[in-house]
C-alpha cells in the first residue's frame, strides 16, 4: 500500500498517510539534531537510523533495536519487520455504507514471488485479526501473511510448497458474519 501523497511539509514535519491491511496510519516525521521525533496517531516516538542502504534500514525505535526491510514497485511499498511484511498503500476514499452493510470480502495477495512455506489455516476456518494464515519464503527471508480482519476463510488458494508470483491471490476472507 502507498502513501497518500510521496509526503508533505507542514512546519518541519514531513507528514504521510498510509493504509495498511485496512487501517489508515498518520506519521508526521521531524528531524532533531541526530535524532528524528514521530508522531503516529497524536504519539510521540524517538526514531534514531543507525544505517541505511538500499532495502535495509536499521533502527532504534524508543531505545529498541531494529531491522526494517523494505522494496517499491512504482506507486507499490512493502515494508518488512519482526517476521511480518506489510504493503503500504493510498488510502481509499471513504465510502458510504448502507444500512446493514457488514465487512466486505477481502483478497490476500502476494506481497512478492515466494516458495509458500506453511499453511497454517483451511476453508471455512473463523479467525481473528493478526492471526498467521501463512508462511512465505522470498529471498531467504520468511514472511507472515496474516489476517487484516476477523473472519472466515473463504477460499484458501495455494498449497504448502507451492511457488506463488507476486500480487497472486494467496486467500479470500469474508467478515465475521459471513459464510464462506
Amino acid at each position: 500500500m502507498v502513501s497518500d501523497r510521496a509526503g508533505e511539509w507542514k512546519g518541519n514535519a514531513m507528514r504521510y498517510r498510509f493504509e495498511s491491511q485496512g487501517q489508515v496510519y498518520q506519521v508526521a516525521l521531524e528531524r532533531r539534531g541526530q535524532v528524528y521525533q514521530v508522531e503516529i496517531h497524536g504519539r510521540l516516538h524517538e526514531l534514531e537510523v543507525l544505517d541505511a542502504q538500499p532495502g535495509v534500514l536499521s533502527l532504534r525505535f524508543e531505545d529498541r533495536p531494529l531491522v526494517l526491510y523494505w522494496a517499491t514497485d512504482g506507486e507499490r511499498k512493502w515494508i518488512s519487520l519482526d517476521g511480518c511484511t506489510y504493503r503500504l498503500g493510498r488510502p481509499a476514499p471513504r465510502r458510504a455504507r448502507a444500512a446493514g452493510d457488514g465487512e466486505h470480502a477481502q483478497q490476500i495477495l502476494a506481497p512478492m514471488p515466494a516458495q509458500i512455506r506453511a499453511v497454517y489455516v483451511q476453508q471455512g476456518d473463523t479467525v481473528e485479526k493478526g492471526r498467521t494464515l501463512l508462511l512465505l519464503e522470498a529471498m531467504k527471508m520468511e514472511m507472515q501473511i496474516k489476517a487484516p480482519q476477523d473472519g472466515t476463510i473463504s477460499r484458501l488458494a495455494v498449497k504448502n510448497g507451492q511457488t506463488v508470483e507476486k500480487e497472486q491471490l494467496l486467500v479470500e476472507m469474508g467478515g465475521a458474519g459471513d459464510a464462506g
